[in-house]
């Protein structure tokens, strides 16, 4: 108790010196607690009428068999958000090992403050509602509290406990976690399509045998807390942060920098943006994540390819927000926070900004080359006139969506944090996002115009011929987006050393 006290007096010191959300933008903090009401309101509120709303749509079915056979799906679900949303507290414990404080508290205590946070919230907010409404009215109290006990068991701590080892197993072994992550989709989407559906079949069981299933429910999660300690301490014990990888680059790394170097405009800048992406754990993990959510968007429409004989307007919008551009746009939204180690020696060596720029755009067009080289493979089993908007949505991106990312980013001034391993996307943290929404928000509204008025070879048109525009100016020139470093580069480097991680 004594660390989780030590522990918690310090979190509530760094919130209060944190320049973004500290004692100085009591404005911010209300509006953010005033949205947080207006989006748990309603879910709340959903959350109690599920019951009714699941006899209504089906009336000949147990509701309350229902509820139970789709708790389990909120453990994956909530485990994602903590993953994607939530920074880890594992990359904060180093800093305390050399106090005289014990070293197992202190990673119970790290593993205790991760619950304290809004995903918790969430949760209850999901559970306790439903569980008021059905559950504790039609069973006993003590079936009743083991029902409760188990639902947040699963939807709080193991949700909790999962994402922390992801996040650790993302900055061990980054080729295991891409594994991890694609085992468990393919086992959830075999189960879901072709069945037996033994996920709902668990599902019930735990949760409509309630002290069954809290007692295997508890042991799990004793197991995984234990497993927890285990992985936080061997990174405590080996800290990449501060020792030398033991193993080196890996040779494909060695030989793509190389290649980069010898190879591509400004080849010595972006061997150094290549090889800041791997030594740099979030990077990692924000570059996998868009690599991932693109294989994910462009498996949804191949999924209504293969069930439905063709792919919709829902699978194209897939495809042309998230599956071509994503990786490029996640890498963007944080593309010069990632020079914020190096940004004194970058601006004072005699590197023309042109070539800055260049090295940057070479990164970001590099993010664009997995969603663009599955078009290919995609086009002959779709509408000619899919086929035609696809390519003119994947000019847009190279053409307009990139330069515009580029010309944007000296005004995202916040450093990426080298010590962190979240691979929660840059545009969560701060107002950068909306600057940059606008650039899928486009092709969204083109395809929806496309859709209603048929015309997917016009909007298509309109598509590729603004991105072969863009591609034709930053072939000729690439002066405004040098002038425009050049411009913002005192005001990046104080924003970085005011932004530094408290």
């Amino acid at each position: 108790m004594r660390a989780i006290r030590f522990l918690l007096r310090h979190r509530v010191t760094r919130w209060l010196r944190d320049p973004r959300w500290g004692t100085g933008t009591v404005a911010g903090q209300v509006v953010l607690v005033g949205l947080l009401l207006l989006l748990l309101a309603p879910l709340g509120l959903g959350s109690y009428m599920l019951g009714d709303v699941l006899r209504e749509l089906f009336p000949e079915a147990d509701a309350l068999a229902l509820i139970n056979a789709g708790m389990l799906y909120l453990v994956p679900a909530l485990m994602a958000s903590r993953f994607l949303l939530q920074s880890p507290p594992s990359e904060q414990v180093a800093s305390y090992a050399v106090l005289p404080v014990s070293r197992r508290g202190l990673l119970n205590g790290q593993a205790f403050l991760s619950l304290l946070s809004v995903h918790t919230v969430f949760a209850i907010v999901l559970v306790v509602p439903v569980w008021a409404a059905e559950i504790a009215t039609a069973w006993s109290p003590v079936a009743a509290g083991a029902w409760l006990a188990t639902a947040l068991l699963l939807t709080v701590v193991l949700a909790s406990h999962g994402a922390i080892l992801l996040h650790l197993l993302l900055g061990w072994r980054p080729r295991g976690f891409a594994g991890v992550i694609a085992l468990v989709v393919g086992l959830f989407s075999v189960d879901a399509t072709l069945g037996p559906d033994l996920f709902r079949a668990a599902s019930r069981v735990i949760l409509g045998r309630p002290l069954v299933g809290l007692a295997c429910t508890a042991f799990l999660a004793t197991g995984l807390h234990v497993g927890l300690l285990r992985a936080m301490q061997t990174r405590l014990e080996v800290d990449r942060r501060t020792m030398r990888r033991r193993d080196g680059p890996s040779w494909w790394e060695q030989a793509l920098r190389r290649w980069a170097e010898r190879t591509l405009p400004a080849g010595r800048l972006v061997a150094l943006e290549l090889r800041q992406i791997f030594r740099t754990r979030r990077m990692r993990g924000i570059a996998l994540m868009g690599i991932i959510c693109a294989v994910l968007f462009y498996g949804v429409g191949i999924s209504e390819l293969v069930l439905k004989g063709a792919i919709g307007v829902n699978g194209i919008l897939y495809i042309v927000s998230f599956g071509i551009g994503w990786p490029s746009f996640t890498v963007g939204s944080v593309i010069y926070g990632i020079s914020a180690g190096h940004v004194d020696g970058l601006f004072t060596r005699p590197h023309p900004f042109s070539e800055v720029v260049t090295a940057k755009l070479a990164l970001l067009w590099t993010g664009l080359l997995p969603g663009t080289l599955l078009l290919p493979a995609l086009a002959p089993w779709i509408r000619p006139d899919y086929a035609v908007f696809l390519l003119g949505c994947a000019l847009y991106w190279w053409g307009v969506g990139t330069p515009a990312i580029l010309y944007a980013g000296p005004r995202f001034r916040t450093p990426v944090d080298t010590a962190a391993s979240s691979a929660s996307m840059a545009m969560t943290e701060s107002s950068r996002g909306l600057i940059l929404l606008p650039i899928p928000f486009g092709l969204m509204v083109g395809t929806i115009t496309a859709y209603a008025t048929g015309g997917w070879l016009l909007v298509a048109a309109v598509l590729g011929g603004a991105g072969l525009a863009g591609l034709g100016v930053v072939a000729w020139t690439l002066r405004p987006f040098a002038r425009q470093l050049n411009q913002h580069r005192h005001a990046m480097l104080e924003g970085f050393r005011e932004n530094e991680p408290v």
